[in-house]
């Protein structure tokens, strides 16, 4: 499914990502948390046990690596480019809350 992957100190990248939980916590190396983005079709999920601070989202630090995916009735979607180059040029600056 594509999404973007968002590791930190490194830029975003669209990429094929899990489209299950069991691939997305094995991506990840352990459990998983999700933030759904208000107002965007998306979802990010980052692991509770992530190393090294990546972004912040409201306030909160997300640690480790994050994936981004379409987010339409309560369930994982692959992106459309235009959601894409939106999230992307979002997520583009490390130092910039999401």
């Amino acid at each position: 499914m594509k999404g973007i992957l968002i590791e930190p100190g490194k830029a975003p990248v669209v990429t094929a990502l899990p489209d299950t939980l069991q691939g997305i916590e094995a991506m990840l190396g352990c459990d998983c948390m999700q933030e759904v983005l208000p107002r965007t079709p998306a979802v990010l999920l980052f692991g509770v046990l992530g190393k090294g601070l990546n972004r912040i989202y409201r306030g909160q630090n997300i640690y480790g690596t994050i994936l981004c995916y379409g987010w339409k009735n309560n369930s994982l979607v692959p992106m459309s480019k235009d959601l894409q180059a939106e999230m992307l040029d979002r997520l583009k600056d490390t130092k910039v809350k999401i």
